[in-house]
């Protein structure tokens, strides 16, 4: 009994030790994709309208044109599953993004807030000037409608334009009042 315990936990242990190497994230093809890019630029523009005070109470007006300056300095964006293909709509199969500066400097992973399953949609997003100059697939998105492609790809803008404010929080919000000194302090008690 004892021996099939310690069986059973040194294969439990082998398979979460063994699955990144077995079963890497997947790649995005090289399929080149227009379309997709333009829906990737139009979520963008989308979520950068957003990017207003009276949309987003605590933002400052220059909100929008400071997440434009931020995206001229990413080089490219890739969209993958945390683990590989052999983990399909597990709870801790996630889709990220990942952020590339053009200065060779990588971000956290993104989390999108999605799992991954069969049909994730995975790619590259190559950037140019602030904007997605080129997308690439394995081209498994040809066999849907572009506007449910549209809806998968919708939170890339959002997630990727407020990125940038976890960095930069000064960049998009009123800095906070400053904080009192201790004179200032002192002289509230006399």
């Amino acid at each position: 009994m004892l021996l099939g315990w310690g069986a059973g936990a040194i294969g439990v242990g082998a398979y979460f030790f063994l699955t990144p190497y077995l079963s890497p994230p997947a790649e995005p093809g090289n399929i080149s994709s227009p379309t997709l890019a333009k829906l990737l630029n139009e979520s963008i523009d989308a979520a950068i309208a957003r990017m207003h005070p009276t949309h987003s109470p605590g933002l400052i007006p220059e909100a929008a044109a400071n997440s434009r300056a931020f995206l001229k300095e990413v080089s490219e964006v890739v969209a993958r599953c945390s683990k590989g293909r052999f983990e399909p709509g597990q709870k801790y199969n996630k889709l990220e993004y990942h952020l590339l500066r053009a200065d060779g400097v990588r971000y956290e992973p993104i989390y999108t807030g999605l799992r991954c399953h069969e049909e994730t949609l995975i790619f590259r997003a190559v950037f140019k000037d602030g904007r997605v100059a080129e997308a690439f697939t394995d081209g498994s998105e040809r066999q849907y409608p572009v506007g449910q492609v549209r809806g998968a790809v919708g939170e890339f803008g959002k997630r990727v334009t407020w990125s940038d404010r976890d960095y930069h929080p000064a960049r998009y919000y009123v800095p906070p009042p400053a904080q009192p000194t201790q004179a200032d302090i002192a002289k509230q008690w006399e």
